[in-house]
């Protein structure tokens, strides 16, 4: 018969823990698993919104359909509410953000982001606009009604796609 100490006792229920251990990540290493993180394409729709961001209805459809079409699609999708002076001018520092962050369309839903857009999109004629409602006619802003914003991106991914 084996005889151990106490602390041998300690050792043994050790060394045991431990190639336990080893062997059930061994075993559950080998598995195949799905990637967790979520794998996105190269397109990226951005949402402007006034200061009450989400919680304003128009903004909270639009943000639902870009969700939607993030799902479907594998966009990226982000809004940027405008802080402080609800002014067109402030307001143009954010648009800017949102245009030189790579977004690839950027959606304006709300009286302050349109007026926004239709004074400054001019200004970033590489980028794509769409206002939710009427906007002035440029060629880089296109309008859409709240609830066609799912399909809208999907088409710009599909074509996005189709490009490569």
């Amino acid at each position: 018969m084996f005889l151990l100490g106490s602390r041998g006792w300690y050792v043994a229920a050790g060394v045991l823990v431990a190639l336990g251990f080893v062997a059930a990540v061994l075993l559950l290493g080998t598995r195949d698993r799905e990637p967790r993180a979520r794998e996105y394409l190269d397109v990226t729709a951005c949402l402007l919104t006034a200061d009450r961001g989400l919680a304003d209805p128009e903004a909270a459809a639009v943000w639902a359909g870009m969700q939607e079409a993030s799902e479907a699609t594998g966009t990226r999708v982000r809004y940027l509410a405008v802080a402080g002076d609800q002014t067109v001018e402030n307001a143009a520092t954010f648009l800017a953000s949102l245009a030189q962050a790579d977004c690839t369309r950027i959606y304006a839903a709300g009286d302050l982001p349109r007026e926004t857009v239709d004074a400054t999109a001019a200004q970033f004629p590489d980028v794509g606009f769409v206002v939710i409602g009427v906007a002035q006619e440029a060629p880089n802003v296109s309008t859409i009604d709240a609830s066609a914003v799912h399909t809208h991106l999907t088409e710009i991914v599909e074509q996005a796609a189709s490009s490569r």
